[in-house]
């Protein structure tokens, strides 16, 4: 096992070591200056908020919906 795990430490720091961290090319905010036409939003924040993010915090508060329901099943649900 050892004799596996120190080869695959070993590449697995060389692949780490040479990739790029620096930002990308445009990035996001041009993106979204170039495009906030589409959501029909006169302001930035608020196209960016009400349009590309919705279904980020749609499934954010799904997941949460399902925590709560799970820990309530898992404890016994209501008691009689």
């Amino acid at each position: 096992m050892r004799r596996v795990a120190l080869p695959l430490t070993l590449a697995l720091g060389a692949v780490l070591l040479g990739l790029s961290y620096g930002p990308p090319y445009g990035g996001s905010y041009s993106y979204y200056v170039a495009n906030w036409g589409e959501i029909g939003v006169p302001n930035l924040v608020s196209a960016i908020l009400a349009g590309w993010r919705a279904y980020d915090s749609l499934g954010e508060a799904s997941l949460l919906f399902t925590a709560v329901i799970g820990f309530y099943l898992l404890l016994g649900g209501k008691k009689k």
